[in-house]
């Protein structure tokens, strides 16, 4: 019984070690693949950073402005006398077969 109980002892001390040193290996991967996925994440928010600082610059007032003065050269449209569109003949009347002469007029 003494020998039983020693050898059940060995191999619990020798199963339990193997044990212990093959959990200890998965949680340093675990741990590395995580770092990994940390980095990942950091050069993400650099990008979405400078991505946004780039749309910013483009779409600044000045910017486009200049850039519409450099290329397109577009000018703004002459603003039409709209007064006469009483609030009974807009697009959310409803009475819709009045709606397409009013846009005529409008454009």
């Amino acid at each position: 019984m003494m020998r039983f109980l020693t050898i059940f002892i060995i191999i619990f001390s020798i199963t339990g070690t193997v044990w212990s040193m093959w959990l200890s290996n998965e949680l340093k991967n675990e741990e590395l693949k995580l770092k990994i996925v940390k980095n990942k994440i950091i050069e993400i928010d650099e990008k979405i950073r400078l991505v946004d600082a780039e749309w910013s610059y483009l779409t600044n007032a000045k910017n486009i402005e200049f850039l519409n003065n450099k290329y397109l050269k577009l000018k703004p449209l002459p603003l039409k006398d709209i007064s006469f569109i009483k609030s009974k003949n807009t697009i959310t009347s409803k009475n819709i077969d009045n709606i397409n002469p009013i846009l005529k007029e409008i454009n």
